[in-house]
């Protein structure tokens, strides 16, 4: 599945010609809207007379926000389905027990982590969280794309374990 999500961002980003995720939902006629009043919900994705929507908490900071619109639109692509009842809520976000967030969440580091520019960065800095620093991304969202490389034969050390509520602190 894991190669399958790969293909899809890959083909997002060649369509649109970018990997901002506020820029790709928007392209694809995804209503982004935001809610000051959330305590706990970080983001959900649902749809309501076939149009699709993301809520996002409008109390996160820049990085968050983009994060989870990324986790959003990974839901769109991968699991439109399942929001047609009901809406996917995230709230102990990075949830690796359930499929779609899981996918989700290897959509979203594959959205806002290009293969090229970490392969480089990891040949020359070996602090996985200076890495994360320059990319602008979470530790626990680059293990989930680390991960992806060791999947794919490369033995790259994650320092962490993976945490299904990051984003929740």
């Amino acid at each position: 599945m894991s190669h399958y999500i790969a293909e899809k961002v890959t083909q997002l980003k060649e369509d649109y010609g970018t990997d901002n995720p506020f820029d790709i939902l928007e392209a694809l006629g995804v209503t982004v809207k935001y809610n000051y009043e959330f305590t706990k919900i970080k983001a959900f994705y649902y749809i309501m007379f076939g149009k699709p929507y993301v809520v996002i908490n409008g109390n996160l900071d820049t990085y968050q926000m983009r994060t989870v619109a990324a986790h959003e639109l990974g839901h769109h692509i991968l699991h439109s389905d399942l929001a047609v009842n009901s809406p996917l809520k995230e709230l102990g976000f990075y949830d690796i027990k359930s499929g779609p967030e899981y996918e989700a969440n290897i959509f979203a580091a594959n959205l806002l982590v290009d293969d090229e520019r970490l392969e480089s960065m990891l040949q020359e800095e070996s602090d996985f969280f200076r890495i994360c620093a320059n990319l602008e991304v979470a530790p626990e969202l680059m293990a989930f794309k680390m991960k992806t490389f060791n999947v794919k034969g490369k033995r790259y050390n994650i320092p962490i374990t993976f945490k299904s509520d990051f984003l929740a602190k």
